[in-house]
């Protein structure tokens, strides 16, 4: 075999190669299941607009209250109509008021009868806070009930046109994100529900026992996500290819100038799932320092925008496709 023949087959093999290579990528990418569209997160905020009317008109949802509870049982009721099991995960707490006691909602998709969701492993979690924080005339219309609301939306969405993908997800609706005190100090005050789930993912999965005889591949958080003039700032230490999936996603769509990322760590519910689960977690949180309302009686409903409400959605939508 001559030398130029064989130059020629090497170059040929080179293109066949790349070729192969670009049709791997085109399949893989093909691959990706599309959870919604923009026109889907707008028919989705519609619902997680009147679900955070319907919790608000509950009342303050502080620790051990009438209003929390009913909240639950709001949750509860709703998801089951759209074939989510609940979990009520109860525990008590130390805090600088006393011992309190909490509980968080631990939800899998089983639309069919005899199915047990706890058998098996949930590829991601999706999770909010459901409490709100010890303040006079505070609803938390955003910090959280438009986050948990959301959920719910998205929960029936996922239900109606892809069940395959509710079926890899763990919902999650922390009670006891706010501290009890004036300021969150971690693991003294505050993210009491995240902690506890926390330490039960990540006991459960050192022993490889269910329902985490593996602990989830990854977490999406979402707290204040509903506001006018929306303005999400991820944590600076969000972990890196998290944080890479939704920059190219803002980018895609242009909406860079909602979607941007904080320069400092931010203590959170997604912390104890970071530090503590071990569940790399990207926290979806607006930007509450510049945010005048905060823990204040000016979050209640009327600042709550059901654009701002697709936005988030949709960006959430988005990350859970690249993910599962």
């Amino acid at each position: 075999m001559t030398r130029t023949l064989l130059i020629a087959l090497y170059a040929c093999s080179l293109i066949a190669c790349k070729e192969n290579t670009s049709i791997a990528s085109v399949t893989a990418q093909s691959t990706v299941q599309q959870l919604g569209s923009k026109a889907d997160a707008d028919t989705i905020a519609q619902k997680a607009y009147s679900y955070t009317e319907k919790i608000l008109s509950f009342g303050h949802r502080q620790p051990e209250s009438l209003g929390l509870r009913k909240t639950k049982s709001f949750i509860t009721s709703k998801l089951k109509k759209y074939g989510w099991t609940c979990v009520e995960q109860k525990f008590t707490a130390k805090t600088p008021k006393g011992e309190i006691a909490y509980s968080n909602l631990i939800v899998r998709y089983a639309p069919q009868a005899g199915q047990n969701p706890w058998s098996r492993t949930a590829k991601g979690v999706l999770a909010a806070h459901i409490d709100s924080k010890i303040l006079p005339d505070f609803l938390g219309a955003d910090d959280a009930a438009s986050c948990a609301s959301s959920i719910l939306a998205i929960a029936e969405h996922l239900h109606k046109n892809h069940p395959s993908a509710a079926k890899q997800l763990e919902l999650v609706f922390f009670d006891g994100e706010e501290a009890v005190g004036h300021r969150m100090n971690f693991m003294r005050d505050g993210l009491y529900g995240s902690i506890h789930y926390s330490r039960t993912v990540q006991a459960n999965a050192a022993q490889k026992l269910s329902p985490y005889r593996k602990a989830p591949e990854f977490g999406i958080l979402l707290d204040m996500i509903g506001h006018q003039n929306l303005n999400i700032k991820i944590p600076g230490d969000t972990p890196k290819h998290l944080a890479r999936t939704y920059h190219t996603i803002a980018k895609k769509h242009g909406t860079q100038k909602h979607f941007g990322q904080s320069a400092d760590s931010i203590l959170d519910d997604h912390v104890p799932m970071n530090v503590i689960a071990k569940i790399p977690t990207i926290d979806l949180i607006g930007d509450f320092y510049e945010n005048k309302w905060w823990h204040t009686s000016g979050d209640n409903m009327d600042l709550i925008s059901k654009e701002s409400l697709s936005m988030s959605i949709h960006m959430t939508l988005e990350i859970l496709s690249n993910q599962l």
